[in-house]
């Protein structure tokens, strides 16, 4: 599960790296190869050539600060600076150049500077993009006012340029949110049918654990059954025992069918209430707080336990100690010396002293040394 969920996350995170490189390649080149041509040709033009140079560099390094949104988490206070800062470098390049070179090809900022809003708004709602780039037909329409270019030709040429540039950009923008957005639900969708999968392994293991349980249980009340049948006597102590002991582990796989948030507690409470129902006062006691244990750790930890109850001539005390790496199940009562198989993972220890006897199961989540 956890493989199959870094692998979709990978696979996500790629599509959405490739559409960020996408994003950081264009401006950059753009700016590069015609910004930075445009400049040097114009030198001779502008009003404020170092300027304009200054605004050159300055694309840069908004360029690099944005950068970080589409690598790093976004920072909410650069968004203000940097928008400010691009269309900034769109009044002062527009303003270095003669009236008659503006929306020309020497009037670089205000064409390209919808590529840093791409950058700057990456993560962002497509609505901060939007509102930048009409503030950049605000800032451009006002200086063809100012300059008295409003003319129709300068116009056509204005309007084409923008509607172009801001479809490319806002293009670009819709289909990075797409890919992103995709990628997403993809991963999503491929954790969903793991987790699915995964739950289906998780129960078919449990249910077939369950029923060899079941099938070893049914395997020993046969053979107590036919014992009985051929003759074995009903009143023997040891007959006694195993029909108490059979009854104490049926109930117990019943009760590992309900949904508790204790299992252990609760086979053990099955235990307890088989022997209650023989005239055994029984007490059950928990102390500290029980770690998440497996189906078998459960059944490892409470079979002598279990088999002790169904020993017990007319009380028994339980009492069940955890701690965050540890659970003790200790058992007290009026029962007799009898053996005790090992249990995997667990380790039982029994003393006898008079007429009481005490078991105690114990594991731990590391292994004691040998």
């Amino acid at each position: 599960m956890a493989v199959i969920e870094s692998t979709a996350l990978l696979v996500a995170r790629r599509y959405v790296r490739g559409m960020a490189i996408a994003a950081l390649v264009i401006p950059v080149c753009w700016h590069l190869l015609y910004d930075g041509t445009m400049t040097l040709l114009g030198w001779s033009v502008y009003r404020w050539p170092w300027v304009v140079a200054a605004c050159w560099a300055a694309y840069l390094a908004i360029g690099v600060a944005g950068a970080f949104n589409l690598f790093n988490r976004a920072r909410p206070g650069l968004f203000a600076p940097l928008t400010v800062a691009s269309l900034a470098l769109v009044t002062i390049v527009m303003a270095a150049c003669p009236p008659e070179e503006i929306l020309r090809s020497f009037d670089w900022a205000w064409g390209s500077i919808g590529w840093l809003g791409v950058i700057v708004f990456w993560r962002r709602p497509i609505g901060n993009l939007v509102a930048f780039l009409l503030a950049n037909g605000v800032i451009v329409s006002v200086g063809l006012a100012l300059g008295d270019q409003l003319d129709r030709v300068t116009l056509a040429r204005f309007g084409m340029v923008l509607i172009g540039s801001c479809a490319l950009q806002l293009g670009f923008s819709f289909t990075a949110s797409g890919v992103r957005q995709i990628a997403s639900s993809a991963a999503e969708s491929a954790l969903a049918q793991a987790e699915v999968a995964d739950r289906r392994a998780v129960a078919e293991a449990v249910h077939q654990a369950r029923v060899a349980r079941y099938v070893d249980i049914r395997d020993d009340i046969r053979h107590l059954l036919i014992e009985l049948a051929e003759g074995a006597d009903p009143a023997d102590p040891l007959v006694q025992q195993r029909c108490r002991a059979g009854a104490a582990r049926l109930r117990r796989l019943l009760s590992e069918t309900d949904d508790v948030p204790d299992p252990l507690l609760h086979g053990l409470r099955a235990g307890a209430d088989v022997a209650e129902r023989r005239g055994v006062e029984v007490s059950l006691v928990r102390v500290g707080t029980l770690p998440d244990l497996t189906v078998e750790t459960c059944r490892a930890l409470s079979e002598a336990p279990i088999e002790a109850l169904s020993n017990a001539a007319t009380w028994a005390r339980v009492t069940v100690v955890g701690s965050g790496e540890e659970v003790v199940v200790s058992v007290i009562g009026d029962m007799p010396d009898s053996p005790i198989a090992p249990r995997s993972g667990v380790e039982i220890t029994a003393h006898t002293e008079g007429e009481r006897r005490w078991i105690e199961a114990r594991w731990s989540l590391v292994p004691a040394a040998a």
